[in-house]
């Protein structure tokens, strides 16, 4: 285990095997390849939020048996794909002292010591290297003891590569889960209200062969044609409700991301999002745009809202 002090904030080197540790007030984790797994693989895609979906299917069948997020990243012409387990994360840092209020960013090493020129400590027993651009952990009886690190001092910069532990583990502080439950119940609102319209509308329809015999008016083919295709619009419309609910539940928010609120009517959606990262939401458009297909007709990003239109 090493630490070292950055900008006073102390960055800590953690280890799946490490002992208890004495932290005063908040830190940064470096988490060592105990607490993560990473495979790199070849995606004809411009974004990493585009191959953070294939993530799953990577890495299926080569895990234990856990409750797994994913982090994708883009690096020259390859991803470099990281799963992890929340839980076991949070778990080690309990066991090390470290409370959650006390957790800062949360990091992978082979992001922030890619660039390491010797051997560093990470537990009793074993130490990380840098072995064909990636950062393993191997015993310590098998480099030079001389040359090993006890701090990890070469890190003079994190980078923006964190990730955040609380959107898998169900142990992490319900305080942090608020906006999401928040965001989950307004979109629950928003579809019993389509539900209920369209009982509304089917039950009109049930009721107009009573009509018909009360007023004694005869039932036409034309009428008829006029029915199905009310009902065949509402459907398709539920249809792209659904959908774009299930997209937006599925947006692939960094731990800087939140949403701020969501609002429904005749048709579109509006999302509104505490940031202004140009970037970050053209990704978020193009998200949406590929889960939805033909079933939207316009996504539009000004600023820090997106306007949805579905069909």
């Amino acid at each position: 285990m090493g630490s070292f002090l950055n900008k006073n904030t102390a960055i800590l080197l953690v280890d799946k095997h490490m002992g208890k540790t004495s932290v005063h007030g908040k830190v940064d984790i470096v988490l060592t390849p105990s607490l993560y797994w990473i495979k790199r693989a070849f995606f004809e895609l411009h974004f990493a939020a585009q191959a953070l979906k294939y993530a799953p299917s990577v890495f299926e069948g080569s895990l234990p048996e856990g409750n797994y997020a994913y982090y994708a990243l883009k690096q020259n012409k390859e991803y470099l794909l990281f799963a992890y387990d929340p839980d076991e994360i949070i778990a080690t840092l309990e066991k090390c002292g470290i409370a959650s209020s006390q957790i800062g960013n949360v990091y992978f090493a082979q992001n922030e010591l890619a660039q390491i020129s010797a051997p560093v400590k990470c537990n009793e027993n074993d130490v990380l290297v840098s072995h064909n651009e990636t950062i393993i952990q191997i015993p310590r009886s098998l480099v030079e003891l001389s040359s090993i690190q006890d701090e990890i001092g070469e890190i003079k910069k994190l980078s923006k590569h964190k990730i955040a532990l609380y959107k898998s583990s169900l142990r992490h502080s319900f305080k942090t889960l608020t906006p999401a439950f928040s965001i989950l119940g307004a979109l629950i609102v928003l579809y019993a209200v389509q539900l209920f319209f369209t009982y509304h509308e089917y039950s009109k329809v049930s009721d107009l062969p009573s009509v018909f015999q009360e007023y004694k008016l005869p039932p036409t083919s034309l009428q008829n044609a006029s029915i199905e295709k009310k009902l065949l619009s509402d459907f398709k419309a539920q249809e792209s409700f659904r959908k774009l609910t299930n997209a937006i539940l599925k947006l692939p928010l960094s731990p800087a991301q939140r949403v701020q609120s969501i609002a429904y009517e005749k048709d579109l959606f509006k999302i509104v999002f505490d940031t202004q990262d140009k970037k970050a939401l053209n990704e978020l458009k193009i998200h949406i745009e590929n889960s939805m297909g033909k079933r939207v007709e316009e996504v539009k990003v000004e600023k820090n809202t997106m306007r949805i239109k579905i069909l």
